[in-house]
């Protein structure tokens, strides 16, 4: 029956809706014809042969008691008594139900009724006369005319009846052929509908506990698993894997491509597979192992750097050939009273923590710290929409610096958020926490306007050329943000140029997609920066397209740079770029006076910002050293 499987689904229910339908139709007739058949069997066969035979027999007793009554041989009360027999035989015949067949014999019905007045004629001769009356031999006579009518009558009858059985046996041999096909498709159709209704609870008992692109057990089947495991032993642990570059592949190839992917991974995985071990798809491009017998930490690394080796190689499908890698989280039951659920958070929070430390396939075991980090994640996440809309955020600022004049030309701003248990959480992970809960764009938001309502007051107060660094998201970018610029400028009555929008979490695709906003910003004369230029994030196929007026390096980038002294052409070759590109480069990250004077000996050509300058600070504390080390002039 593993065709039944096979069958596309509107095929499968129209079988199903046939096989219900001859079972019911089966059903039907197989009830009907019994009730026939039941019937049949009950009806009377012989009654009116045997009420022939009865008038027949009855008939010749009142003769012969009638002769022996004149005889002296009988007396008259027998004789009445037989008398009395023969003539309760002729209303059976000719009135009783049993004999309906008889009543449409004409001549039949009128030879018995004939006997039946000359059997009433004799009643008051019986009593009137004696026994020696000469009347009768007439009678006797007379009664001795019917003797041969009734031996033929009743020939007729047992004829008449062999011929009624043979065509009662007849129909009683159709019915029960009708009755034997019927039950046979019943039970035909009974069987199907049986194991096709077994085969659908399989089926179902199947895809509720496991994966269908996958064929590997889902949450459902690992929690099965689990639960017998845990009945037995502490001995396993749980390992969570996300794939690391699977976005790609599907948005480069699309979602099919990237079912296949996920199929040749689940293979790789079951291929890796000890009969004690399981494999499971959590959903998307994760997927959980549990490893049982685990006597150490040691197993779980091996046996974690394995699964990385084995998905690591390159798949060729359709001609293509792509990567893959993977990130690993561990988390395991020795010595441990949580639940598999528990286990099971840990190990997917060390995945998220091996992801974000390596961009390169790894793996990571559970710790203590993780979980705290994780509570406090959900903390800020439930809390996060409430502090933004009270305002609760602060802005701070730093400087940017021009090392060609030494002059602050220009200032960053970050929002923070004082959170009452955590304390200060920084811009970095406030864009984070944003992102997870949706409200990115109503963040950037209001650091644009309030950031150039200080820019205003400064700009009234201090009468300076300051500049604005204000960063933006590609979600900020995607939501209007050529209406939002236009509209804080002209609240704010700031020039257009000094707003440098700095685009972070540079999404290549994101960005090309809102080239045309980007390009009208800058346009009505906004500057801006492009963030992470030099690394992955940041690939130089987005200055063909973006008009950025600088160049904001990669901090991690910029500060192996200014440590290395044999990357120093390195750093040079990159301000060269910039100035052939007719852009200008900001140096971030410069945290101490000697890599600020090495920058100064390696070139002046370039924007610094950084502690080398001066901290983060609030408005009220920035204001002051502006006033001192801004560049103040008249318009």
């Amino acid at each position: 029956m593993n065709w039944l499987i096979q069958l596309p689904q509107k095929y499968k229910k129209f079988l199903i809706s046939l096989v219900v339908s001859l079972f019911i139709v089966s059903a039907i007739i197989s009830i009907y014809q019994l009730r026939q058949i039941i019937q049949l069997l009950e009806s009377p066969k012989s009654s009116t042969s045997w009420s022939v035979v009865q008038l027949q027999m009855e008939h010749r007793r009142f003769i012969n008691s009638l002769q022996l009554y004149r005889l002296g041989g009988v007396k008259h009360a027998d004789l009445m008594l037989r008398y009395d027999i023969l003539w309760s035989r002729f209303p059976v015949l000719l009135e009783g139900q049993e004999n309906a067949g008889f009543h449409n014999i004409k001549s039949a019905r009128q030879l018995v009724r004939e006997l039946f007045q000359e059997v009433q004629r004799i009643e008051p001769l019986l009593q009137a006369l004696p026994p020696s009356h000469e009347k009768f031999e007439q009678v006797i006579e007379r009664l001795n005319m019917y003797s041969s009518p009734i031996n033929t009558l009743v020939n007729k009858e047992f004829q008449r009846n062999s011929e009624f059985d043979k065509k009662t046996d007849f129909k009683l041999l159709q019915l029960q052929l009708i009755l034997s096909f019927a039950i046979g498709a019943l039970l035909i159709s009974g069987s199907i509908l049986i194991v096709m209704i077994v085969r659908e609870n399989h089926i179902n008992r199947y895809l509720a506990n496991h994966d269908v692109l996958t064929g590997l057990p889902n949450r459902a089947g690992l929690r099965e698993f689990i639960a017998s495991l845990e009945n037995n032993r502490r001995d396993y642990a749980i390992m969570v894997l996300d794939l690391n570059g699977f976005k790609n592949i599907n948005d480069c190839y699309g979602h099919e491509y990237g079912d296949r992917i996920l199929n040749v991974v689940a293979q790789r995985l079951n291929g890796q597979m000890r009969h004690c071990d399981y494999a499971v798809r959590l959903g998307g491009d994760e997927f959980a192992i549990v490893q049982t017998r685990v006597r150490s930490s040691e197993d779980c690394s091996g046996f974690a750097q394995r699964l990385i080796n084995v998905i690591e190689k390159p798949m060729s499908l359709e001609d293509r050939e792509c990567f893959v890698g993977t990130s690993i989280g561990i988390s395991t039951a020795l010595d441990s009273q949580d639940d598999w659920l528990t286990i099971l958070g840990q190990a997917d929070t060390a995945m998220y923590q091996a992801k974000q430390e390596s961009r390169c396939s790894s793996w990571q075991f559970f710790e203590g710290q993780m979980q705290l980090a994780k509570e406090r994640e959900q903390h800020l996440l439930s809390q996060f929409r409430d502090a933004l809309e009270n305002q609760q955020m602060s802005l701070f600022y730093q400087p940017i610096m021009d090392l060609v004049n030494d002059k602050v030309v220009g200032a960053e701003v970050q929002v923070r958020w004082e959170h009452p248990v955590y304390g200060w959480v920084e811009q970095a992970e406030l864009v984070d926490v944003a992102h997870a809960c949706g409200c990115v764009v109503a963040l950037e938001s209001w650091v644009l306007r309030a950031s150039t309502q200080q820019l205003k007051r400064w700009q009234h107060g201090l009468n300076t050329h300051l500049q604005l660094a204000v960063s933006i998201s590609s979600s900020t970018l995607h939501n209007d943000l050529l209406v939002l610029v236009n509209k804080v400028l002209i609240e704010s009555r700031i020039l257009p140029h000094r707003l440098i929008i700095n685009i972070i979490d540079s999404n290549q695709q994101m960005l090309l997609d809102c080239v045309d906003a980007i390009r009208e910003l800058r346009r009505i004369g906004v500057s801006l920066s492009l963030d992470n230029f030099g690394s992955a994030e940041c690939p130089l196929e987005l200055l063909n397209h973006l008009p950025v007026q600088y160049l904001r390096g990669a901090k991690s980038l910029m500060l192996d740079l200014l440590k290395s002294s044999d990357k120093q052409p390195m750093l040079i070759a990159t301000v060269m770029f910039a100035n052939r590109l007719g852009v200008k480069l900001m140096v971030d990250g410069v945290e101490s006076e000697q890599h600020l004077e090495q920058l100064k000996e390696i070139t002046k050509e370039v924007m610094v910002l950084g502690a080398a300058v001066a901290t983060w600070a609030p408005a009220e504390e920035f204001s002051p050293y502006l006033r001192a080390n801004a560049n103040i002039s008249s318009e």
